[in-house]
């Protein structure tokens, strides 16, 4: 699999989404993008666990209000995490499901849903640490 340029949008990411920079997220610029920053705590998470902020990259849907979180530490594994999970789970009365991807070197991508977003979050994190 070729080199993916690390400013691209992870084709997993739906097209139209904005790229945010959670590092310097502004209420004043989006009030919308600043709480994606924040939201359930996830970049706190993997930043705590020793992953690279640069290795880190929201998405938003500005539309749809829905956030990506693509983790790419560029050792062949990467990940992505999303609240923006209406297609898996269609029409509820109750908790919504998170959706977690992960790929593999060989660009093999496996896909889990869980409703607990801290066993995703998890997995995430260790997915992205081993090896």
């Amino acid at each position: 699999m070729p080199p993916r340029e690390e400013s691209a949008q992870p084709e997993w990411v739906p097209r139209g989404n904005t790229r945010v920079d959670w590092g310097r997220a502004s209420v004043r610029v989006n009030p919308d993008h600043k709480r994606a920053a924040s939201r359930y705590g996830i970049i706190s998470a993997l930043s705590a666990a020793g992953i690279d902020a640069a290795h880190i990259h929201l998405y938003y849907d500005d539309d749809e209000h829905g956030a990506y979180w693509v983790v790419d530490p560029l050792r062949g594994r990467s990940a992505l995490l999303t609240d923006d999970t209406e297609s898996y789970a269609g029409w509820l009365e109750g908790p919504w499901p998170f959706v977690a991807k992960f790929r593999d070197p060989d660009g093999v991508v496996r896909t889990e849903v869980d409703l607990s977003l801290d066993t995703l979050v998890a997995q995430v994190i260790a997915w992205c640490t081993e090896g």
